[in-house]
């Protein structure tokens, strides 16, 4: 099965909840059910394309439990993509530990790394970390940006690979697998992925980039309402876990 087919069936496995809160902030989501549990989702860029809802979205996700808007997760729409990857967090939350993110700069240091999505607050790491950036995004420009649609050839010509989520919802994460499995690692970073770790290694991811909840929940809720970027949310830690096998080896 494909990682849509084992979200759903995984789903089904898992304890349903009504809806208590779903927030669609500027950068990511969050959701919080009746039963306590809660996850941060992924908020398509809103310079990449019109953020309008659509009232029969609106409907959907209003009347939706876990359950049912973590099926939305196969929507091209931002608005139920959003709502989709924060109920998925809900329902697989990722483990604690992991490791920091300052633990990976060696890996890929002098490589050729293809980059799927410019994220200005991880860009500047990498490039401060020593990686050799292809970046492959129609909303930059530089020496080294290059069209999105050239980026299964880059892939196929770097030795890592860096996913943002868009990858999920674009499918490039589908459409590239063969390259992937190619590369020393590939990582997928979040928010809003589920943890099904065995479900992204088979599509040649190695590594999941995730936040973790260091500080208040609340605070974290609060500022993500408020238009906040959870790269820059002090309540979270991003960490990063190994998808093979649950070794935390680099």
């Amino acid at each position: 099965m494909g990682l849509f087919e084992d979200a759903a069936e995984a789903v089904k496995k898992h304890k349903d909840a009504s809806v208590k809160t779903l927030v669609l902030g500027w950068h990511a989501s969050y959701i919080v059910a009746s039963d306590g549990r809660w996850g941060i989702g992924y908020v398509p860029a809103s310079h990449k394309e019109e953020h309008k809802g659509r009232e029969e979205h609106t409907n959907i996700l209003l009347g939706g439990s876990l359950a049912k808007l973590a099926a939305l997760l196969l929507s091209p729409f931002p608005q139920e993509f959003a709502a989709a990857t924060a109920a998925c967090t809900a329902l697989f939350p990722f483990p604690a530990g992991g490791l920091r993110m300052d633990s990976i700069m060696p890996c890929a240091r002098g490589d050729k790394v293809a980059v799927l999505g410019y994220e200005r607050e991880v860009i500047p790491l990498m490039r401060d970390w020593g990686w050799k950036l292809a970046i492959f995004d129609d909303r930059r420009r530089g020496p080294d940006c290059f069209p999105q649609k050239d980026f299964t050839d880059g892939a196929r010509g770097a030795e890592w690979v860096w996913l943002s989520p868009e990858a999920i919802r674009d499918r490039w994460l589908i459409s590239t697998t063969d390259a992937l499995k190619e590369k020393k690692g590939c990582f997928l970073q979040g928010p809003g992925l589920p943890w099904l770790p065995g479900s992204f290694s088979a599509l040649g991811v190695t590594h999941l980039v995730a936040p973790l909840l260091t500080g208040s929940a609340e605070n974290a809720q609060a500022r993500i309402a408020a238009g906040g970027n959870p790269w820059l949310c002090p309540e979270l830690e991003w960490r990063v876990h190994m998808a093979r096998n649950g070794d935390l080896s680099l």
